[in-house]
């Protein structure tokens, strides 16, 4: 099978052969499982480094007692 690239048209279209067919990617649902678990514990681990940083931030800049801080 010989691959032609597109052919433009007079009106400025551009038609493309059966070659350029696309092809459907499906990947195994344990991979798709892998990536869902990947990108949950991403989204976690931020979430809670930064409320636990904010949360540090704003008890410690204040003038009130810091004895409460028990990290």
């Amino acid at each position: 099978m010989r691959m032609e690239p597109p052919h433009a048209r007079p009106v400025g279209t551009l038609t493309s052969g059966d070659a350029y067919g696309t092809a459907v990617r499906q990947h195994s649902p344990v991979v798709r499982l892998s990536a869902a678990v990947v990108l949950v514990t991403f989204a976690a681990v931020t979430v809670a480094t930064t409320a636990y940083s904010l949360g540090a931030y704003c008890l410690t800049s204040g003038n009130g007692p810091i004895t409460l801080l028990r990290f």
